[in-house]
């Protein structure tokens, strides 16, 4: 899908957002449980795809003295965030892609992204953005739906299906080696299954639509007894650490090795 039709998207959707981000919530609260094994103190916090800010005010209370940066692709997404944020000191809105962050290399001690790296135009140039930004021993936490969600509606698509829902649904075994190949230290994988409920079919494809959980698709409606409807979604959790300065990442031309002038000049 193109990024400005998923902005399009997100900017008409973003007023009643709020509303149906059950999903993420709960996903971003069971993330941000893993702050825990945060291993500098958090000077700066990226807060990368933040919708309207749910997870950048988290930040912000747990990280009262540190500088949290939210960043968006969607303009309405940002002002959703800004009614929010307007009274705190040193919290700042972005708006910007993933695969193309207008931050300083080494500038965050802490990334946070919670269901919005499906969205990148291009997966693998997202995470080498998100290594670029970060400093040694900072965090990346993130979260990505993974290849069994929305089974149900999949199956009854027939042959083809994974091409009528038009966002990325990594499996973490390929996630968990990009994160290897873009030099990442200490990168740890895992998933869950988390099931959603619905009264009804036509409340499941107006959370999807405006959510995107499906990616915008046209899918059809699940049975369900007594007229609920129950659909999945598998979650992938990833965590990793910013690695020491030099440590190489693969390329096109082999392995290459950065170092900045300050660290140069010290050797």
């Amino acid at each position: 899908m193109d990024i400005r039709e998923i902005r399009r998207r997100f900017d008409a959707a973003a007023r009643d957002y709020e509303r149906h981000d059950a999903l993420e919530r709960e996903v971003g609260e069971r993330l941000l449980q893993r702050l825990e094994y945060a291993r500098r103190p958090v000077q700066r916090a990226l807060d990368l795809g933040c919708g309207t800010g749910r997870a950048g005010a988290a930040l912000k209370t747990r990280f009262a003295d540190a500088a949290v940066i939210s960043l968006d692709i969607s303009q309405g997404m940002l002002a959703g965030l800004k009614v929010r944020s307007h009274r705190e000191e040193r919290w700042f809105a972005v708006m910007g892609e993933l695969d193309r962050l207008p931050f300083a290399a080494r500038c965050a001690d802490l990334i946070f992204c919670n269901l919005a790296l499906q969205w990148a135009d291009d997966f693998a140039r997202a995470l080498g953005e998100f290594r670029r930004v970060l400093r040694p021993d900072g965090m990346l936490l993130f979260t990505v739906p993974g290849p069994d969600s929305l089974r149900e509606l999949r199956g009854q698509l027939g042959r083809g299906a994974s091409a009528e829902i038009p966002i990325y649904m990594p499996d973490l075994r390929d996630v968990g080696d990009l994160l290897v190949s873009t030099g990442f230290s200490e990168p740890v994988m895992d998933s869950e299954m988390i099931k959603l409920s619905y009264p009804d079919a036509a409340a499941m494809a107006q959370e999807l639509a405006v959510t995107g959980g499906a990616g915008f698709a046209r899918l059809p409606a699940p049975a369900g007894g007594g007229g609920g409807v129950e659909v999945n979604f598998e979650i992938v959790y990833g965590t990793a650490f910013g690695a020491p300065e030099g440590r190489p990442v693969r390329s096109g031309q082999g392995e290459v090795a950065t170092f900045s002038v300050d660290q140069l000049r010290r050797k």
